[in-house]
């Protein structure tokens, strides 16, 4: 076959790469009308802004080839639509936000001070249900003692707080919490908190975020009376990667009012050991200013606890 003549371009084909325009000239003069179609098919869906150039190229490489008007010419293909960033954004809202669960039980012994002292067992459980910008965090714990058949040890620990993210590191928390300790002098004690919290540090080692608010307690002691008290709370937890497989984590809080402050830590040290289970060392004081009458201020517990992660 003859080469046909350089095809001119014109001053608005200059869209069109050098070497998609010889691929597209060296299938038309192959002679083979459903090749040269397929490429110059390709061409347009590779190259949509430089579709009217790939037309008049193809027009062009025709009348240089002496072909009549009623020769049916290579059908243009139809420009594929462009999904608009907004369009790709407004999709993405649209869809459902994704939640997840979490969580961990434990289970050892522990080892207490004050005015229970002795060893027994414990038991604990933890949830963490996540949305995007939401969570709620629940968990128990129960230490148990008996002695001789004489319970010994009965502590009972049940909170649930609930977050809602409204900037890069601030949140609003609800906090409510039920204890039960016959050995600190009271059946009942429940808790209610609201507040502002602050992500000081969300990194992939470190995360530590403190909150404080007001807060309500009342006390059902052991006596019969009952006490309700307005109180502030404020508080910090931490978690921190210290090597790999080993992982330190703080919680400590303090509620104070104009009869008394209740202080308590919770320091723990995790180790990996297979998949999700990990051992546990943690130490936990907690400290009552005004305690019940006859009942020691402080109380210390060490435990010693498998964890499943969940």
């Amino acid at each position: 076959m003859i080469a046909a003549p350089a095809v001119a371009l014109q001053p608005d084909e200059t869209d069109l790469p050098a070497g998609v325009a010889a691929m597209i000239d060296t299938a038309l003069q192959a002679g083979d009308e459903t090749s040269a179609d397929a490429v110059v098919r390709i061409a347009r869906l590779a190259y949509p802004v430089a579709a009217a150039a790939i037309d008049r190229r193809v027009a062009a490489w025709q009348i240089a080839q002496g072909q009549q008007a009623n020769s049916a010419p290579i059908a243009p293909t139809p420009a594929l639509p462009v999904k608009q960033p907004e369009a790709v954004f407004t999709s993405a809202m649209a869809s459902p936000p994704t939640t997840k669960w979490t969580g961990e039980g434990e289970l050892g012994a522990f080892a207490n001070t004050g005015n229970a002292p002795g060893i027994g067992f414990v038991g604990g459980l933890k949830l963490l249900l996540e949305g995007e910008n939401w969570r709620i965090g629940s968990s128990a714990r129960a230490d148990y003692q008996e002695t001789s058949n004489v319970v010994t040890r009965e502590q009972y620990r049940l909170s649930m707080e609930p977050n809602y993210q409204f900037g890069p590191k601030a949140y609003i928390y609800g906090l409510g919490q039920y204890e039960k300790d016959r050995f600190q002098g009271f059946e009942a004690r429940y808790s209610v908190s609201g507040g502002l919290g602050y992500r000081l540090a969300n990194d992939g080692a470190t995360k530590i975020n403190v909150k404080a608010g007001p807060a309500w307690r009342e006390t059902d002691a052991i006596d019969g009376t009952r006490e309700s008290v307005v109180a502030g709370l404020a508080s910090v937890d931490m978690k921190m990667k210290l090597a790999r497989g080993l992982h330190f984590s703080q919680d400590a809080s303090a509620y104070v009012d104009a009869k008394g402050s209740t202080l308590y830590t919770l320091a723990a040290l995790d180790s990996q050991l297979i998949g999700k289970l990990k051992a546990r060392f943690s130490y936990m004081l907690q400290y009552e200013s005004a305690p019940e009458t006859g009942r020691r201020p402080t109380d210390t517990t060490s435990r010693l606890t498998l964890v499943y992660g969940f």
